[in-house]
């Protein structure tokens, strides 16, 4: 019948508006001096910017997003044009992914007093290297019907990550106690661990010799005292990675040995103290 839907044909989905616009811009940046590839990480870089997942620095298997977390910042480019090297771009949250890029925009202009997330970092650092190829500057501007280009809220330069990495990284020689999950690697050589205060995240370690990768396979899934030089996030101090230098096992032995061999050691004094906690008082000048 006329003025009925057909229920098995499913509805055209609407056509969603730019809520802001991705922009390339340099003095000798066309449309078609931009490759394929270097769009892509463009727009990846954009993509993850806005996602905040942490994967670049380390693999997380215990927290899934689902579809619809995912739906909700999944980004579109809408209005494409030939002869334009500017792209706009719809958001499902606009008002959060405006203030999103807003804030890094900001972050950007004060990189020394800003807590950096590795996320944002990495994004930063895709986006200034796709700049640097380029020969550009990318511009993040707001939708405004009607008029060319919005007002800029955020610009990536090919030095903005060197600025936002000079302040934000802390690296040094030192050792961590963790768990070995994963080693090896076809052209490298690599170790995936996991630390005791954060076990969900696992850290990407380099190795530094054969014979060390040998070593690590025969600890994985056990606790083993890592050495090296390692990177750390400058305000949260957590570690981003380590070049594995040593490593010293797991300890063996039951604990009531190392009590005995303590006990032996002297600890079998106390045996002739009739009050311990008056002893222990006095030695504290209580």
């Amino acid at each position: 019948m006329k003025g009925m839907s057909d229920p098995k044909k499913p509805a055209k989905a609407k056509k969603p508006s730019p809520d802001f616009v991705v922009r390339l811009v340099g003095g000798g940046v066309r449309p078609w001096d931009v490759s394929f590839r270097n769009l892509a990480n463009v727009l990846n870089a954009v993509q993850r910017l806005v996602d905040q997942k942490d994967d670049d620095a380390s693999e997380d298997f215990s927290r899934k997003r689902s579809d619809v977390q995912d739906a909700m910042r999944v980004l579109h480019l809408v209005d494409v044009k030939s002869g334009s090297a500017s792209y706009n771009v719809a958001a499902p949250n606009p008002a959060a992914t405006l203030k999103l890029i807003s804030d890094v925009g900001d972050s950007l202009s004060r990189p020394t007093e800003v807590d950096w997330n590795y996320t944002t970092i990495s994004s930063i650092r895709h986006l200034a290297d796709s700049a640097k190829a380029l020969g550009c500057e990318i511009e993040f501007r707001r939708f405004e019907k009607g008029k060319a280009f919005g007002g800029i809220i955020a610009k990536i330069t090919p030095q903005s990550y060197r600025e936002v990495a000079r302040s934000s990284f802390v690296r040094g020689y030192t050792s961590v106690f963790a768990k070995v999950e994963r080693v090896g690697g076809v052209t490298d050589m690599f170790c995936g661990i996991r630390l005791p205060d954060d076990p969900r995240k696992m850290v990407i370690c380099r190795v530094t010799s054969v014979d060390l990768v040998r070593r690590l396979g025969g600890y994985i899934y056990r606790h083993v005292t890592l050495s090296g030089k390692g990177v750390w996030l400058r305000r949260s101090l957590r570690l981003l990675k380590l070049d594995i230098e040593s490593c010293d096992g797991p300890k063996t032995g039951s604990i009531l040995d190392a009590l005995k061999k303590s006990h032996d050691a002297g600890g079998f004094a106390w045996d002739s103290v009739d009050d311990p906690a008056t002893a222990l008082a006095e030695i504290r000048g209580e």
